[in-house]
């Protein structure tokens, strides 16, 4: 984009910094975007507001800058720092520009790159913290911004009769801000707020989400992180400080509605598209989620134990067998979203049969190389979850219910195919809560999961029709 990234701490240009060779490259997936020609922009508003006008807008609500996107203010405990910032606004230092962002939710614009900034500039105006460390202006030392008016103040008559008026120099100093509208491409609007991210603050995926993809449904994994048993599972004390641990519930409940038959990479499309159409839930839909996100996270802690979401290395007369350390993100899904439409008592008695299955899984080389590098390409992930789902098929049956097979898109499609009418008993289906797709041809005979062997019926019907 030509932008200058700035360290936010030390107002130095960064340098970009040369990529080591043992740096994880994000080479797990393949693929891109693809958006028509004609809206792949980005549409900003570029407006140079005066401080005091960017200070009102926060007061008034107008404007989020300490969005649950963003990191904590950091700047409380550099106080050097802060005062360095007020001086360069006085001296007409150039700041860099500040991105902010139409919120589709609130409304409000929000403080995308510079929260520091100006929640600086916003606590230095009401009085928050003293100047200190100054260098330039160091007669300023030890002043608030109450105090920039006095002239009866020696030092400061002498400082305006320079300079002018120091509350006017603040207060008036315009800002560059670049303003993100909502009418650009989501996709495109993701990739500028991952790119200014990049620099000092250098926000993950799952961060952004949280910017532009707000809701209640991102509001339930923020819930969710804090499930101890998933702690446990991935040798937490504590959620992860960078939401990888929401993230990974994120993929589990878009692999849960969509399955992988409907995945295409890149992955970070598949998890935008996903978030975005759910963002808000119903309450019953958000407590079905809880009750699904803690059965999984159970039966994988019941059956898996310390093995769960990481690569097993087989022993050998040489040397005993082992689990990495590390965990790996494929075998996190497959283990948390194999269960799914299994209930615990169906588990219950072959915990062992599953894990050693699981182990010998994970060592065919095919499988391996899904989960050691393209992670998430299209194959890779269609390919372990197929597989491992067969076998668990195998251990265990078929699943009671068949929501896994046919997709929640699926189900609506047949609902109004058959203008809500159960194909068993020819009655009306008052809700599609009560409704089950069923196989025209029974899957155990051959039957496929593809939309023209589906058929709406009545949940009832369907699980007593022998």
């Amino acid at each position: 984009m030509g932008k200058i990234q700035f360290d936010e701490q030390t107002g130095k240009p960064l340098i970009p910094k040369a990529k080591d060779e043992d740096e994880d490259e994000e080479d797990f997936e393949s693929g891109e975007y693809e958006i028509p020609l004609s809206k792949r922009k980005i549409i900003t508003q570029p407006s140079d507001p005066p401080i005091s006008d960017i200070c009102d807008r926060i007061d008034k609500g107008k404007m989020e800058a300490r969005a649950g996107f963003q990191r904590k203010y950091v700047w409380d405990t550099k106080p050097i720092i802060k005062s360095k910032l007020i001086e360069s606004v006085i001296l007409d230092v150039p700041i860099p520009a500040i991105y902010t962002a139409d919120d589709l939710d609130t409304g409000k614009e929000v403080v995308v790159d510079g929260q520091q900034r100006v929640l600086t500039f916003h606590g230095f105006k009401n009085n928050k913290f003293k100047l200190k460390g100054l260098e330039v202006l160091k007669e300023l030392n030890g002043y608030e911004y109450k105090d920039l008016s006095n002239t009866k103040d020696g030092v400061i008559k002498k400082l305006t009769d320079t300079l002018g008026d120091l509350q006017d120099l603040f207060c008036n100093r315009p800002i560059r801000v670049i303003k993100l509208l909502k009418e650009s491409h989501p996709d495109i609007k993701f990739e500028v707020f991952e790119r200014l991210n990049r620099g000092s603050v250098k926000l993950n995926d799952q961060e952004l989400r949280n910017c532009v993809y707000r809701g209640s449904f991102n509001d339930l994994l923020k819930e969710l992180i804090e499930n101890k048993d998933f702690w446990r599972l991935q040798k937490l004390i504590e959620p992860h400080k960078r939401m990888i641990d929401a993230e990974r519930i994120l993929r589990f409940f878009a692999f849960c509605d969509k399955s992988e038959r409907h995945y295409v990479s890149p992955l970070k499309k598949f998890l935008n598209d996903y978030i975005k159409d759910k963002r808000n839930l119903s309450e019953k839909d958000l407590e079905d989620k809880r009750r699904l996100f803690k059965k999984s996270v159970e039966l994988c802690q019941s059956v898996f134990g310390n093995i769960a979401f990481r690569r097993y290395y087989l022993g050998d007369g040489n040397k005993e067998g082992y689990a990495d350390k590390k965990i790996n993100e494929g075998l996190i899904d497959i283990q948390l979203y194999g269960f799914m439409q299994y209930e615990k008592r169906q588990i219950f008695g072959k915990e062992q049969i599953i894990k050693d299955k699981f182990i010998d899984f994970i060592s065919q080389n095919d499988i391996i190389e899904t989960i050691e590098k393209g992670t998430y390409g299209t194959s890779q992930v269609k390919l372990r979850t197929e597989k491992w789902l067969n076998i668990l098929r195998e251990i265990i049956g078929y699943p009671e219910n068949d929501e896994r097979i046919y997709t929640s898109e699926d189900k609506e499609f047949l609902f109004k195919k058959y203008n809500k009418i159960c194909q068993e008993c020819k009655n009306k289906i008052y809700s599609i809560d009560d409704a089950h797709v069923d196989h025209i041809k029974r899957f155990r005979e051959g039957g496929k999961t593809v939309i023209e062997n589906g058929q709406i019926t009545h949940r009832y019907c369907n699980l007593h029709k022998g």
